[in-house]
C-alpha cells in the first residue's frame, strides 16, 4: 500500500510546506530515487498547484539537501544509510548537548512535559496510531532541547527535525504494521532516558542512548562516549 505524508499534519502549513513534506516523504522512504528529476510543471500538476508554491517546496527541499536545483525543476539527491547515520550522528550530539545545558537548572517542568508525552505514546500505542506516537515521541526529544534555553541549539534542531520526524514514522508505522509488541520496548528505553534528565545521570544517559539509538545506529553512538566526548565535559 503507498504511503503519504500525514494529512492531518500538514493542516498548518502552506501550500510550499506541504508540498515539500510529500515530496521529503517519498524522498526518504526511497520512492523517489536519486537522480529522479522533478520539474516544475510536473510537480505543480501533480499536487494541482501554480508553479509558485512548487518553487517555494523546492527551496525548502534543498536546504534539506534532498535535491540540487537545476533550471526549471531539480534533481533527486541520495538518501541512503550513510545519510541516515550522519543524521542520527547528529541528533545524538544535539541531544547531548542540550542534556549537558541541564546540570544547574530546575527540571521539574522538562520532566513533567517528558512524562506527559511518554503517557500519550502509551495510549497512541493502545489505538495502534503510529502518527501519534510519532509526534509525541520527537516532543518528548524536543522538550529536552528546548529546556537547554540555547537559541542556535534550537534552530538546528529544527533544521533537522522534518526529515527525522519522516524516518521516526515510516519506522514506526513498519513495527505497527509487523511487531506491534515491540512499542513495549520503546516505551520503557523512553523511560529510561527520562530517568537520566529528572537524575541527571550520565550512565543512565549512556544507557538510554544504547537502548534507543542501537536500532538505529548501530554502535555508532558509543563512540561519543568513547572517545572523549562526555556529556560531563561539554
Amino acid at each position: 500500500m503507498e504511503q503519504h505524508y500525514p494529512k492531518q499534519w500538514k493542516n498548518r502549513m502552506t501550500t510550499g510546506e506541504s508540498i515539500a513534506a510529500e515530496l521529503r516523504f517519498q524522498i526518504v522512504n526511497s520512492t523517489l530515487e536519486p537522480d529522479t528529476l522533478l520539474t516544475e510543471n510536473q510537480v505543480a500538476k501533480q499536487f494541482d498547484v501554480s508553479r509558485s508554491p512548487v518553487r517555494d517546496a523546492f527551496k525548502l527541499l534543498q536546504t534539506n539537501q534532498l535535491i540540487h536545483l537545476e533550471r526549471m525543476g531539480a534533481r533527486v539527491l541520495e538518501f541512503g544509510e550513510q545519510e541516515k547515520k550522519e543524521l542520527y550522528d547528529l541528533r545524538l550530539m544535539l541531544e547531548s548537548f542540550a542534556f549537558s545545558k541541564l546540570k544547574h537548572i530546575d527540571r521539574k517542568k522538562v520532566i513533567k512535559e517528558m512524562k506527559k508525552h511518554l503517557e500519550m505514546m502509551k495510549v497512541a500505542i493502545q489505538f495502534e496510531d503510529a502518527e501519534s506516537f510519532t509526534q509525541h515521541d520527537l516532543q518528548l526529544h524536543e522538550a529536552l532541547i528546548h529546556a537547554s534555553r540555547h537559541h542556535y541549539l534550537q534552530t538546528f534542531w529544527n533544521h533537522l527535525k522534518p526529515i527525522v520526524e519522516v524516518l521516526v514514522l515510516c519506522s514506526m508505522r513498519e513495527r505497527m504494521r509487523t511487531n506491534k509488541e515491540d512499542f513495549d520496548r520503546i516505551h520503557r528505553n523512553h523511560s529510561v532516558f527520562i530517568e537520566a534528565v529528572e537524575r541527571y545521570d550520565t550512565d543512565t544517559l549512556r544507557e538510554a542512548f544504547h537502548l534507543n539509538f542501537d536500532d538505529v545506529g548501530k554502535d555508532d553512538w558509543s563512540r561519543y562516549w568513547n572517545n572523549k566526548y562526555e556529556v560531563s565535559t561539554l
